[in-house]
């Protein structure tokens, strides 16, 4: 745990590249340090003034600067932003006289973690400040803001009220050795248990499509050889990560490649071409890797040709995968060189780029995502997920203990330790010191 007593300082932009740096300091010495660094004492909180950074009594730079008044800042604690030129001597001299006047260099998240000890957030919150700088998509992101405007926090808060309501029943009776109160209602008492059990569950049921949000959705292409799954990759991708062409065989291993559709984030993978009959071992690598893609995929969509005469070995292949896909969606190739129709797919064209926008939609449709990037709250943490579920887990098992009330207050008590953990009430400080060095520097 870092000592809360010293004044801090790190940029919280990016050391590549950019005009301008903005460098944090936090702490006691905060005012102190930038009467040194601008020789002026009078600056209006939140109010962005020019001044003269100066080294010495030479002149460093122009700089603007922000400063926030304790408690009313992001670290709770005074708080300066100096946004300055980002030239190397200039980022690597101004933090030099920071050092030199009392600050020390912050550690990773070392901002954040203030915030959540002085009370400006918790544990959820903190995680959105990370969620939301990591979000490479407006799911993602969504989900981020969620939780930085407390918004998931407010969901684990009130399902640890609700508990510890039931518990204050259960408690209060344990207590009463003079059983001079009535006997708890056990129907009524049972079925708040197991309405706060099920909203945990809920919640933590989001987490399978949260994974996926914040992760990225895999999708494996696969068919018999020629079907036009490298054209298919190309097209969605809209250019040619794969190669074409008419020999079978041509894709002898797995090729990925990231794609953003419908704002969410997908990484497509075109499978070799799966065909019973070949002697080369090469291609029956790249086969084998095939059917590991589509049992690693979140979605498998097998690529059928309408072109095909004999579809013997296309309808056998396409039993197997359909025994090992998780999500399966079956496209049919190749509009363009026929009119024959089918109801049982989707009708494409690799070529031409007939019926992909249904594909596309069918994808998020598959995953029930349609609604993630709007309001819907959902959980992006395994973390959050695990305690979730443990926490239902001993709502049930109180549930089923009414008649032992000691027994039944064990388990929610163990249900209620897990939550307030979750949201930072209860923390080591090993425990902090994991979760705020996956931050940047200056975050």
């Amino acid at each position: 745990m870092y000592n809360m007593q010293d004044t801090i300082a790190a940029f919280a932009t990016s050391n590549i590249g950019g005009a301008v740096a903005v460098l944090r300091i936090s702490g006691s010495k905060t005012l102190q340090i930038l009467t040194e660094l601008t020789h002026k004492n009078n600056f209006t909180p939140r109010q962005a003034t020019l001044v003269t950074v100066y080294d010495g009594n030479d002149i460093l730079d122009k700089a603007l600067v922000t400063i926030f008044k304790t408690p009313k800042s992001y670290t709770g604690e005074d708080l300066a932003e100096i946004s300055l030129h980002a030239g190397p001597y200039i980022k690597s001299r101004i933090l030099e006289l920071c050092l030199t006047s009392g600050a020390r260099l912050a550690g990773p998240g070392e901002f954040s973690q203030r915030a959540f000890l002085n009370g400006k957030m918790d544990l959820v919150e903190a995680q959105g400040v990370l969620d939301i700088i990591s979000a490479k998509n407006k799911a993602a992101h969504k989900a981020a803001v969620n939780s930085l405007e407390g918004r998931l926090s407010n969901r684990f808060k009130q399902i640890r009220q609700n508990l510890t309501d039931i518990l204050a029943q259960v408690e209060v009776r344990i207590d009463d050795t003079e059983g001079e109160m009535k006997a708890l209602p056990q129907e009524e008492t049972k079925n708040a248990l197991l309405k706060v059990a099920k909203e945990a569950q809920n919640l933590a049921d989001t987490f399978s499509s949260g994974r996926l949000v914040k992760e990225g959705i895999k999708v494996a292409l696969c068919g018999l050889t020629n079907a036009g799954k490298s054209s298919l990759l190309n097209k969605m991708l809209g250019y040619n990560r794969a190669i074409v062409s008419n020999k079978a065989g041509t894709t002898r291993d797995t090729v990925e490649a990231p794609l953003s559709l419908l704002g969410f984030d997908l990484v497509l993978v075109d499978t070799a071409g799966i065909r019973q009959t070949t002697n080369d071992d090469i291609e029956i690598e790249g086969i084998n890797r095939s059917r590991q893609a589509i049992d690693q995929a979140d979605i498998t969509i097998f690529v059928r040709d309408l072109t095909l005469q004999d579809k013997t070995e296309e309808n056998k292949l396409f039993d197997e995968v359909k025994q090992n896909a998780k999500n399966l969606i079956t496209v049919f190739n190749k509009a363009d060189k026929t009119d024959y129709r089918v109801k049982d797919g989707i009708i494409i064209s690799a070529k031409t780029g007939e019926g992909l926008d249904l594909l596309e939609k069918e994808i998020i449709k598959t995953l029930n995502l349609g609604d993630i990037s709007g309001q819907e709250i959902i959980i992006t943490s395994a973390a959050h997920y695990k305690t979730l579920l443990v926490a239902a887990l001993e709502l049930e098992k109180a549930s089923e203990k009414l008649a032992d009330l000691e027994l039944c207050a064990e388990h929610l008590r163990t249900a209620l330790k897990e939550l307030k953990e979750l949201i930072g009430e209860v923390t080591s400080e090993d425990i902090l010191d994991t979760i705020f060095s996956k931050f940047c520097v200056g975050k």
